[in-house]
């Protein structure tokens, strides 16, 4: 939960960063408020229904007598790494390109922003680099 979290938080920075005019969204609100409303109503019911306690009632299990030495960390780990290793590398994959999505639309070119060209500094020779003028001496 805390590593989606950390998704969701950068996710509300890109979305901060964009600076996207809300009010052209708003203007057609009013005419998608009861397809909305009626999803929401949807969504609650299904939610109370699936957390409801007659499926998570824990009258129907036993619990362990080696709790103690139990982890739970490692259980994960486990799971996660054996039975769920392609679903988790899918996982990190989507979220990698989700990531790189979120940086590509929050870099903006801007005019006269100075930047240095890697390729052309390593072109330059020697001679390129360095200019030696010869000037007259000068008497005070």
């Amino acid at each position: 939960l805390v590593y989606v979290g950390a998704v969701m938080v950068l996710f509300l920075f890109v979305v901060m960063m964009l600076d996207l005019n809300a009010a052209p969204a708003r203007e057609g609100f009013i005419q998608y408020l009861p397809v909305g409303a009626t999803i929401a109503a949807v969504i609650v019911i299904e939610m109370a229904l699936v957390v409801g306690s007659n499926y998570f009632s824990s009258d129907q299990y036993q619990l362990s007598s080696r709790a103690a030495e139990y982890s739970n960390t490692k259980e994960l780990g486990s799971v996660l790494y054996t039975f769920y290793v392609y679903p988790f590398e899918i996982a990190s994959v989507i979220l990698l390109v989700a990531i790189i999505a979120a940086i590509s639309l929050t870099l903006r070119r801007r005019e006269g922003t100075k930047s240095q060209n890697p390729s052309q500094q390593v072109r330059v020779s020697r001679d390129d680099r360095v200019r030696l003028v010869r000037m007259a001496a000068e008497k005070k």
